[in-house]
């Protein structure tokens, strides 16, 4: 009974240092099957009149992206399984508008 004890604390111990010296965020490890990415299918009108049909993260600027100086921003767009296929520059951008999924056949992003 007490080597058991002894066992289990040292267990613990060794967790507690393996994930505290590491830069790992524990939370992460635990969500990260349930949190994936999740893709909004867009067309993108720019102000040339081109468009695009494709996935975006998130309707806003990702986490990743970069803002140069005096508002030019480029930002990933996806294919449908997640994968990066380009980028676009949010300056050009006259509309974004959400289409269901299906919707668009006439799509240069996928």
């Amino acid at each position: 009974m007490k080597r058991k004890r002894i066992f289990l604390a040292c267990l613990l111990l060794i967790a507690v240092v393996s994930l505290s010296g590491c830069d790992v965020n524990a939370s992460n490890l635990l969500n990260s099957s349930q949190e994936k990415d999740k893709f909004v299918r867009v067309e993108i009108v720019f102000t040339d009149e081109q468009k695009l049909v494709t996935y975006l993260k998130d309707l806003g600027l990702e986490s990743d992206a970069r803002i140069y100086v005096g508002g030019a921003s480029t930002n990933n767009f996806y294919d449908a399984r997640g994968n990066i296929i380009g980028a676009f520059n949010y300056q050009r951008v006259l509309y974004i508008k959400i289409l269901p999924e299906g919707e668009g056949d006439n799509n240069r992003g996928d």
